[in-house]
């Protein structure tokens, strides 16, 4: 993993290794954008870089690429380097506190965020290359946990870096952003996509992917789980639904001669009754694509994960 292995995300790049060459590197950053565009794995690939022990920050220049084959990057591949952390809201399971684990890991809470990030900040660098961290959905950071982090990031212990992942950050409170070099990160391109997603789904039809890439904002990610949930299929049947519902004329509201209240009557039932067999259709599919995000994240709750997949269907 390295740099050149991330597409279409020039201005990250370029702003990272402009800061390695000038030996002026934040100690937090913010990578925001789109959800499936490539963040962590960019921040992957800084902290191979950075943990490398053959080049990283004690190269001359800014290195592009790690040299994959020390007991650093080796470590980093397998994600078990000690001095890399990945913290993200699930990690509430893991918590020595009983009444931690007990809750909903919806947000990145106080408590995860001082045992997880906080108190390993002080700790001295295993190997001697300094400490990364990378946040997960790093808006759904509490208020009170950004409150509590603020010290961190003004006064890091030397070696020691931050990326957080946002895709929305007006979440985030002024005081915690101002702390922060942002970074943005692009939607990606139809053209891409397309060409990505044809060998990661090699059972989908030209049309499928093609459809998926259009559909996907720019999103790789969202591209890759709307095909699993086969969303082409859900659209197909909402169109059908739509197709087969037709403005009912209302007889004191049409110009020329009047029709046959009694068939006009008729006519509306019929109507209303096709909208609201396709009102129970989407409910119907809403819940089955609550089923799906309800395995995916087992701590949203039966409303959230029907809110979804109402969002999904409009």
């Amino acid at each position: 993993m390295s740099f050149l292995d991330l597409k279409h995300q020039e201005y990250a790049e370029r702003t990272i290794l402009r800061a390695m060459a000038r030996k002026r590197i934040p100690h937090a950053y913010i990578f925001h954008g789109p959800d499936g565009v490539g963040k962590e794995k960019f921040a992957r690939a800084c902290a191979r870089l950075f943990l490398c022990e053959a080049k990283g920050q004690a190269a001359d220049s800014a290195p592009r690429e790690a040299c994959g084959t020390c007991p650093g990057c080796r470590a980093v591949a397998g994600e078990t380097h000690p001095d890399l952390h990945i913290v993200h809201r699930y990690q509430s399971r893991e918590h020595p506190d009983a009444d931690v684990r007990k809750r909903k890991g919806l947000e990145l809470g106080v408590d995860v965020i001082r045992h997880f990030l906080i108190d390993c900040v002080g700790l001295t660098s295993t190997r001697g290359r300094g400490k990364i961290f990378i946040v997960r959905e790093a808006d759904r950071i509490t208020p009170q946990a950004q409150n509590a982090l603020l010290k961190t990031l003004e006064e890091p212990p030397q070696q020691t870096f931050l990326f957080l992942l946002v895709s929305s950050p007006d979440r985030l409170l002024p005081t915690f952003l101002s702390r922060c070099q942002s970074v943005r990160f692009d939607a990606l391109p139809s053209e891409f996509i397309t060409a990505q997603l044809t060998p990661l789904m090699p059972d989908l039809s030209t049309q499928h992917v093609e459809w998926y890439a259009r559909s996907s904002c720019g999103s790789l990610g969202w591209a890759v789980t709307a095909a699993k949930d086969e969303l082409f299929e859900l659209n197909e049947r909402i169109v059908k639904g739509l197709a087969a519902l037709h403005q009912p004329e209302v007889p004191h509201l049409t110009k020329g001669p009047r029709i046959d209240p009694a068939k006009d009557n008729v006519s509306i039932a019929r109507k209303v009754a096709e909208a609201d067999k396709n009102a129970k259709a989407w409910a119907e599919e809403a819940d089955g694509l609550g089923e799906r995000y309800r395995k995916r994240d087992p701590d949203i709750t039966d409303t959230e994960a029907t809110r979804r997949g109402l969002e999904t269907i409009f």
